[in-house]
C-alpha cells in the first residue's frame, strides 16, 4: 500500500487533475433564450387584477362604512371600530369645510413611518402647521355630492389619507398606515397565489410580483436579474402593483472534441504509465526479496557441506589408525557432499550464466543412460541411506548427439528432487527411451506431490513448494528451473505429467542418432 502512494497514487491525481482541466477547457456554453408563456402569464395576471380589484373595493367599503357611522354612533363605538379596522390611525370629520372632531385609531408604540400627519383644510392651516400635515383641497368640499371619494399622498411615504363625502356638508378623511395595509395584503395574496400560481410553476417560468415602492412580494425560480421581458402593471387604490415575467434561458454545453481527446490520451497515458511503473515496482520489490532469500539459502547450502566436509575430515583423521573402515566411511561421506557442494555451484553458475545470456551448450556424441547411470552413482549413497528403491528402466542406450552435462545437470536435479523432498515415499522410478529420435526421460515418486496451484510456478527461478510438501532440507529454488530451461535450450522441454501419488517428471529433447563410419579392409 506504501508504494501504491508513492508511485501510483500521484499519477493517478495528475490523471485526474488534467482529465478535470481538459473537460473544463474543452467546454463550451451557449444560453438560449425561450420566451416566457404568455398565455399563462396573460391567465395568471388577469385573477391577480380581479383579487385586487375586489379587495380594494372590499377595503374601500369598509373605510365607507366606517365613516358614515360617525354620524349616528357614540364615539367610543367609531373609536373601537377605528381600532379594528387594519391601517387606521386617525379619523377626521369636517363640515362646511371646517374641522368637526377627529376619532384615533390603533397606534403602534413605535411609528416605523414617522409621526402620524395631521389633516387640514386648505386655507385653514397656520405656521405651527408641520411639514407632515396632509391640506385637503378646497375643491373637494364644493365639487360634487355626496358619495365622492379619493385617495390623498402624505408628504412623506408611509401614510395616505382616504376621503369620502357623507353627505353635500360633510367630509370624512382617514389617515392610514401603508405599511400595516401593505403587510396584511401580502399575507393574504401568498395564501391566494398557490393555485393561480401553480401552471406557472409547473412551467418553470420565471416571474415575480411587485407591490407599492417597488417591493418584491412573491417570486418563481429564485432571484431575477436583468429587464424583465413582459411588465403587467395595475393599479388600485391599495397601491400600484406589477407583474414581472422574464424569459427562460437553456445554457447548452458541447466540448471541443479535440481538446478533449487530448486531455483524456494524456490522462491515459500516465495512468498507463502509472501501472507499469507499480508493475514493475512491485517485480522489483518482490525480485529483490527473492534474491536476499536466494543468498540467503546459498549461503545455507554451502556451509551445510562444508561443515560436514570438515566434521567427517576430523572424524576420518582420528579413526584413521584404530578403525580404518569408519574412516573409509566418513571419506565417502565427504566425498559425497564434495558433489553435493559441486552440483549446487554448477546450478549457481548456469543460472548466472542464463541471466547474463553467456550460457552455451555444445552437442557431443554420448549415451543418455550412461550420463544418466554416473549421475545417479552420485546419488547412489544418499538413497541408500534414506532407504530409496530405485528402478530403472533403460531404454536410452544408443550413441546421440546432445550436450552431456546438460542432460546430467538436468537428470542430477530431479534426482535431487527426490532425495530432498520425496523421501518419504521411498522409491525413486527412473525411465529412458528412444522414440522417433526423440529422448524421453520419466523421473517418478511417491512422495507428497506437487499442489495444483504450483504446478507451473515450481518451473520459476527462487520458487519453491510449502504448506503440502514437508521439506526435508531447505534448497536454492534453482533446480527446476534451471532443469527446464536447459531443456528448452537444447529444443526440448521438461513437463509435470498428472499422477495419482507423487510427481512425475518428463524430460522431451530431440537426440538424433549417431551414426559411426566402418572402414573394411580389402584383401
Amino acid at each position: 500500500m506504501k508504494s501504491f502512494w508513492i508511485t501510483l497514487g500521484p499519477l493517478l491525481a495528475a490523471a485526474a487533475l488534467i482529465l478535470w482541466g481538459g473537460e473544463r477547457l474543452s467546454r463550451r456554453t451557449t444560453e438560449e433564450r425561450i420566451p416566457a408563456d404568455r398565455g399563462r402569464l396573460f391567465d395568471f395576471a388577469a385573477q391577480w387584477r380581479g383579487e385586487l380589484d375586489r379587495l380594494d373595493a372590499l377595503y374601500t367599503g369598509h373605510l365607507e362604512n366606517l365613516a358614515a357611522h360617525t354620524l349616528w354612533l357614540e364615539r367610543d363605538e367609531v373609536i373601537r371600530r377605528c381600532e379594528n379596522l387594519i391601517g387606521v390611525r386617525t379619523l377626521y370629520v369636517f363640515n362646511s369645510g371646517r374641522k368637526e372632531t377627529d376619532f384615533s385609531g390603533k397606534r403602534p408604540l413605535f411609528h416605523p413611518n414617522g409621526r402620524i400627519p395631521e389633516v387640514v383644510v386648505e386655507g385653514a392651516e397656520s405656521s405651527l402647521v408641520s411639514r407632515d400635515t396632509v391640506v385637503l383641497p378646497r375643491e373637494i368640499f364644493l365639487e360634487g355630492g355626496a358619495g365622492s371619494r379619493g385617495w390623498i399622498p402624505a408628504p412623506k411615504p408611509g401614510h395616505r389619507v382616504y376621503w369620502i363625502r357623507i353627505n353635500p356638508t360633510t367630509l370624512a378623511a382617514l389617515v392610514i398606515d401603508e405599511e400595516e395595509l401593505g403587510q396584511a395584503l401580502v399575507r393574504h395574496l401568498t395564501e391566494w397565489q398557490e393555485n393561480p400560481l401553480k401552471p406557472l410553476r409547473e412551467a418553470d417560468e420565471r416571474v415575480a410580483i411587485e407591490g407599492p415602492g417597488g417591493k418584491t412580494v412573491l417570486t418563481l425560480q429564485g432571484e431575477h436579474s436583468g429587464p424583465a421581458a413582459l411588465v403587467l402593471p395595475h393599479r388600485v387604490g391599495l397601491g400600484e402593483w406589477q407583474v414581472l415575467a422574464w424569459d427562460k434561458l437553456k445554457t447548452n454545453a458541447t466540448h471541443d472534441t479535440a481538446t478533449l481527446t487530448l486531455a483524456g490520451a494524456i490522462a491515459c497515458t500516465l495512468l498507463l504509465a502509472g501501472i507499469y511503473l507499480q508493475i514493475q515496482q512491485g517485480r522489483a520489490l518482490r525480485l529483490a526479496e527473492e534474491r536476499v532469500s536466494f543468498v540467503n539459502r546459498v549461503s545455507h547450502e554451502l556451509g551445510t557441506p562444508l561443515t560436514n566436509i570438515l566434521l567427517n575430515l576430523d572424524l576420518a583423521g582420528r579413526s584413521l589408525e584404530t578403525r580404518p573402515a569408519e574412516s573409509q566411511r566418513r571419506l565417502t561421506l565427504v566425498h559425497e557432499e564434495v558433489r553435493r557442494l559441486g552440483r549446487l555451484v554448477s546450478n549457481v553458475l548456469t543460472f548466472s550464466r542464463s541471466e547474463r545470456k553467456t550460457l552455451e551448450l555444445t552437442l557431443t556424441t554420448c549415451v543418455p543412460d550412461q550420463v544418466v547411470e554416473d549421475m545417479l552413482a552420485q546419488f547412489q549413497p544418499s538413497l541408500d541411506r534414506r532407504k530409496v528403491v530405485v528402478e530403472w528402466q533403460r531404454g536410452a542406450s544408443n550413441s546421440t548427439k546432445l550436450d552431456p552435462d546438460a542432460l546430467a545437470q538436468i537428470a542430477g536435479n530431479l534426482i535431487s528432487n527426490v532425495e530432498k523432498y520425496a523421501n518419504a515415499g521411498s522409491w525413486l522410478g527412473l525411465t529412458t527411451s528412444m522414440e522417433n529420435d526423440r529422448l524421453k526421460l520419466r523421473v517418478s515418486d511417491r512422495g507428497p506431490g506437487i499442489p495444483a496451484r504450483s504446478r507451473e510456478k515450481i518451473f520459476e527461478p527462487f520458487e519453491r513448494v510449502h504448506g503440502g510438501v514437508s521439506e526435508g532440507s531447505s534448497g536454492t529454488g534453482l533446480g527446476l528451473a534451471i532443469a527446464r530451461d536447459l531443456a528448452r535450450r537444447m529444443g526440448g522441454d521438461l513437463l509435470l505429467r498428472s499422477s495419482e501419488t507423487g510427481s512425475v517428471f518428463e524430460l522431451d529433447l530431440p537426440a538424433p542418432p549417431h551414426l559411426a563410419v566402418v572402414h573394411s579392409e580389402v584383401a
